[in-house]
């Protein structure tokens, strides 16, 4: 959610209690800043919470980590032409 200042919605499987690993739980909803909006415990429910795509802005705005990236150290590569 940081590093790119965007939301970010985490879902959890299926909880069975029963099975060799036992999944956590927790979907949430995390802001553009890293903070936890809204979470579920690891109870089967619905998670609402509200996307403000200003908020994005604001942090864009105030925090310009794009203008810090260093294209000139890496390049993208079309993992279909290899």
């Amino acid at each position: 959610a940081v590093g790119n200042q965007l939301y970010v919605a985490t879902c959890s499987p299926a909880r069975d209690t029963s099975a060799g690993h036992v999944t956590w739980g927790h979907s949430s909803l995390i802001g553009p800043f890293g903070e936890v909006l809204v979470t579920a415990e690891h109870d089967e429910t619905v998670v609402i919470g509200v996307i403000d795509y200003s908020e994005v802005e604001l942090r864009r705005t105030n925090l310009p980590l794009e203008k810090q990236r260093r294209g000139d150290l890496y390049r993208l590569v079309d993992l279909s032409r290899l």
